[in-house]
């Protein structure tokens, strides 16, 4: 139903997408920001300009109301004037939102703050901040999804014993199986089979971490918090094998998979099948 939605938007050339799941459910608007704020994130640009740039105008925002409620002006002008910059940025990067822009309250606050009415300075700060949620209520979401998460559609994962490169589904199509193989034998008592299915296993999760890195090339945190874990579990899954103890096996099975698949899946998986759904 959501494809459907997606395309008929797409035919009649609008910027919104319109999903339901029946006549009878609240509709759900998700407006598409303009295409030129991708210019603004990675990978298009080398770095994350709108984002950090949101992150200091939140940042200075609460520097402005702590230092105006303890009366501190040089530290108050010092962050007014950083928080002027940010926000007039906001139009050189993006022109058609400067319309959005509070520009004649931003002069308003930087008029108390010059005459240390300090009082005033949370109030003003919440007035300006009213023209952040135009485009927040409107995009915020969207724009997570498109330019903040990850697109595995052109990723792919080596074989270390064929040498083939295989796409990121496929790649995920074996894994499932290999752990569904696993599974199947353990419950039908055949424990050999399953031993033997735990190398195969472990060689895939390995050719995974590789491709990791094509993202996580500096920080190797996010790939040792996942398949650190499998290299904990497998061989507690391999003794539980051997021990013929379905039970036991059973549950270290199901251990891996919310420690491994599920970890990832829930930081990657879910919001990537979002972002193919809306592109």
């Amino acid at each position: 139903m959501i494809k459907l939605a997606m395309i008929f938007m797409g035919i009649l050339g609008l910027s919104s997408w319109t999903v339901s799941a029946n006549a009878a459910d609240d509709t759900i608007i998700l407006k598409k920001p303009p295409v030129e704020l991708a210019q603004w994130y990675k990978p298009a640009n080398k770095r994350q300009v709108w984002l950090h740039t949101m992150f200091r105008l939140r940042r200075e925002i609460l520097a402005m109301n702590d230092y105006a409620e303890k009366s501190q002006q040089a530290e108050l002008e010092k962050w007014s004037k950083k928080f002027a910059k940010d926000y007039k940025s906001i139009a050189e990067m993006m022109p058609q939102w400067e319309e959005y822009l509070y520009l004649d309250k931003l002069k308003n606050l930087q008029e108390a703050v010059n005459n240390q009415d300090y009082s005033s300075i949370s109030t003003k700060l919440k007035k300006i901040g009213k023209s952040c949620m135009h485009c927040h209520d409107d995009y915020q979401t969207v724009a997570t999804l498109l330019f903040r998460t990850p697109d595995f559609s052109e990723q792919t994962v080596k074989d270390s014993h064929s040498g083939e490169s295989v796409g990121y589904h496929d790649s995920m199509g074996k894994l499932s199986n290999s752990i569904n193989r696993i599974n199947i034998a353990i419950k039908d008592g055949y424990f050999s089979d399953a031993h033997k299915a735990i190398a195969p296993l472990e060689q895939q999760l390995n050719d995974l971490s590789n491709g990791c890195s094509n993202c996580h090339k500096k920080d190797e945190v996010p790939v040792e918090r996942i398949m650190g874990a499998s290299r904990l579990l497998l061989p507690e899954l391999a003794e539980k094998i051997k021990m013929n103890d379905k039970k036991q096996s059973g549950r270290k099975l199901g251990e891996f998979a919310v420690m491994v698949c599920a970890r990832c899946h829930s930081v990657h998986r879910l919001t990537s099948d979002l972002r193919s759904e809306l592109e």
